[in-house]
């Protein structure tokens, strides 16, 4: 590979990479958090609050 195409290359990296943990990680954790909250929120209102 030529010099060029190598300073290309890391800088897609390293552009895929901020994005992935500046983006997408914090993305996914607040959708994966609000779903499962949502899902006990709704089990809750169709079969009523657990009791111990």
């Amino acid at each position: 590979m030529s010099k060029e195409s190598d300073q290309i290359t890391k800088k897609y990296e390293f552009s895929v990479f901020l994005f992935i943990t500046v983006v997408l990680f914090p993305l996914l954790s607040i959708i994966l958090v609000s779903g499962y909250g949502f899902s006990i929120w709704m089990m809750q209102l169709l079969f009523g609050p657990t009791t111990y």
